[in-house]
């Protein structure tokens, strides 16, 4: 390949890449800071107030919103994990919407406790990871057992009011949609795209998995930013 056409490929491929990932933590950031200032409104803020109809009713549509804005993303919502008290019991509250049959649909795992206290949101690095380090974190690509059963990357920011952390902010996207994104602007190449932590994201080398771990040494990367590398194979 010249170096004109690779320089090309390259250019037009970490611009989509960039663009894919920069929209969805943008969108994710929006959607915690939106979601933070219904919080901030309640008389008593904090992750119970997710519980509340009226709260829940506010939220809804900035999830729709961001569903609707985000190109890239399956999914979108907020998760929060409540401690027992003295009155009220542990509780997880997942508010989460996604796209189906160009439409929008709830995912129901908040009617049912009894499935969702065996997913502690606290076990999870999406959840975790935002909140310890207090900055935008994308994980993934893993198996979303759930809301959508496919290799997807999580995108989730953490939701403050008044300096306290009441849960995360989060989007999804499909590792199918990256590959609808990408893949056309590979011609014949082969690239290899990963998370810093070298799994594979994207690879238009069938002999690479998704969710594998690249070896990226012996590779030329092509480029880099804050959440993922590009090798020219």
């Amino acid at each position: 390949m010249s170096k004109m056409n690779y320089s090309e490929h390259i250019h037009a491929l970490t611009l989509k890449i960039d663009d894919i990932f920069q929209s969805s933590v943008d969108s994710t950031g929006l959607l915690a800071e939106k979601i933070a200032h219904c919080l901030s409104a309640h008389p008593q803020p904090g992750p119970e107030a997710l519980l509340e109809t009226g709260v829940k009713a506010a939220i809804q549509p900035i999830i729709k919103l961001t569903l609707d804005e985000n190109p890239y993303c399956s999914g979108a919502g907020v998760a929060s994990h409540i401690e027992s008290t003295a009155s009220v019991g542990e509780y997880w509250v997942l508010e989460w919407w996604y796209k189906k049959d160009n439409g929008l649909k709830q995912v129901s795992l908040d009617l049912d406790q009894s499935t969702q206290q065996r997913l502690d949101f606290r076990t999870f690095a999406w959840f975790q990871t935002p909140i310890a380090e207090g900055k935008p974190y994308i994980h993934g690509p893993y198996v979303d057992y759930i809301c959508n059963t496919s290799l997807t990357l999580t995108v989730a920011v953490p939701v403050r009011v008044a300096g306290n952390v009441l849960g995360v902010a989060a989007l999804d996207i499909l590792v199918s949609r990256i590959e609808e994104e990408l893949l056309p602007l590979c011609a014949n190449e082969k690239v290899v795209l990963t998370n810093l932590e070298g799994r594979i994201i994207f690879s238009s080398n069938p002999r690479l998995r998704i969710g594998e771990l690249f070896t990226g040494e012996a590779q030329q990367r092509a480029y880099q930013n804050s959440y993922a590398a590009l090798y020219w194979l």
